[in-house]
């Protein structure tokens, strides 16, 4: 076999692997995204809104338990710029189509709590503000 040969057969076989690895990973994702797609319009009202307050590089509330469709929302009352993200520090997962958020001072990041299960959402820049919320 000549190398162009073997080159040619090493890419197809290089590609194909890719398209079988491509419909694994959708075929996965249909099957797992099923729960996690939740959003605000499936719920029909807002019930509770659990007001977190970021002053002095401490939250107002730490750790929150709430019912499905209530709403979450984080105000940066410090003069430093958060960038408030969902999951846990250099793993960030969107919550409600969000990923993560700066908030100058005096901004605030609102989202409806659909998913259910505990979370954790921290300021990507100072990792050490963060907290968790539970949704039943």
């Amino acid at each position: 076999m000549t190398r162009t040969k073997i080159a040619t057969l090493g890419v197809a076989t290089l590609i194909g692997i890719g398209a079988i690895g491509f419909g694994v990973f959708m075929v996965a994702s249909k099957a797992f995204g099923s729960e996690q797609h939740q959003s605000a319009a499936d719920c029909a009202t807002t019930g509770n809104e659990y007001i977190v307050t970021i002053q002095n590089s401490k939250l107002s509330i730490d750790n929150i338990h709430a019912h499905r469709c209530d709403k979450l929302t984080i105000v940066n009352a410090d003069p430093t710029i958060r960038l408030m993200a969902f999951g846990v520090h250099d793993h960030h997962q969107a919550y409600d189509g969000t990923t993560e958020q700066a908030l100058a001072q005096g901004k605030s990041l609102s989202v409806t709590l659909v998913q259910t299960g505990t979370f954790t959402f921290h300021d990507h820049l100072h990792d050490e503000v963060g907290g968790t919320f539970t949704v039943e």
